[in-house]
């Protein structure tokens, strides 16, 4: 039995939650659009020099569309990156994968990418709840759990205290290679760097287009002083970004 053709011709083999997950939801979850025959067709919007990475994803109307887009994408990137190791001979392959970030949820949009908008008006739910408990006379533990308990309804009579609106609804996703992440965290002194690592992108509306954005590793492993060889790994890992986002059809 041929393992390596077997793996190269089955996502289902694949040792990987995010790939499990698709699969599960695939047939189950309509996320406006059939994501198994989506494609992906990103261009680049954002001048090179800024320290933000950020891609218009073309022909979609709304984020979701595009988030399910960046979902498929991802996993054939994976997918070819661990195929390919195998072909090397590689004994422990690794590669990009997007990280799970609501087990709970019931379609592929909502576990990868929650609202990460929502999650701010929830918070200013609470501190008004919270506030208004404490004013009441409640002790600090009461209040805390009074207005955790009364959120959800904050948050379904859209009571935020608010001011204004948002731009546009963000969604963000957390997107990672294991391997990558270790080799730049490796060496003490270059810990710092990690609050510059682009595992965090958002996806959001501006102008009726749908843009993803992430930092540019490359730019900032620049700009921390780190050594030559995590400055090769930061531009080979802004490059499997941009592969990923801008240049599959």
């Amino acid at each position: 039995m041929d393992f390596k053709k077997i793996i190269k011709n089955s996502f289902l083999v694949l040792p990987l939650v995010t790939t499990l997950s698709i699969n599960a939801f695939a047939n189950k979850t309509s996320v406006e659009g059939n994501i198994g025959n989506i494609t992906n067709n990103v261009t680049n919007y954002i001048l090179d020099n800024n320290l933000i990475s950020t891609f218009e994803i073309k022909n979609v109307t709304t984020i979701e569309d595009g988030v399910a887009k960046i979902i498929q994408s991802v996993r054939n990137y994976g997918i070819n990156e661990y195929n390919k190791q195998l072909e090397e001979g590689v004994d422990q392959p690794y590669f990009w994968l997007l990280k799970p970030l609501n087990r709970s949820a019931t379609n592929m949009v909502e576990m990868f990418a929650p609202n990460f908008t929502k999650g701010i008006s929830m918070g200013a739910c609470y501190q008004k709840l919270f506030h208004q408990y404490m004013t009441d006379g409640y002790s600090l533990e009461d209040a805390q759990i009074k207005a955790k308990t009364e959120v959800p309804n904050c948050m379904s009579n859209f009571e935020s205290p608010l001011e204004g609106s948002f731009a546009s609804k963000v969604r963000q996703m957390v997107l990672c290679h294991p391997k990558h992440g270790q080799l730049l965290l490796d060496n003490k002194d270059y810990l710092h760097f990690v609050s510059a690592m682009p595992c965090h992108i958002s996806v959001y509306k501006k102008d009726n287009n749908i843009f993803v954005s992430w930092r540019n590793v490359k730019k900032m492993a620049v700009l921390s002083n780190l050594s030559n060889e995590k400055l090769e790994l930061s531009e080979e890992i802004q490059e499997d970004m941009e592969n990923m986002l801008s240049h599959l059809e």
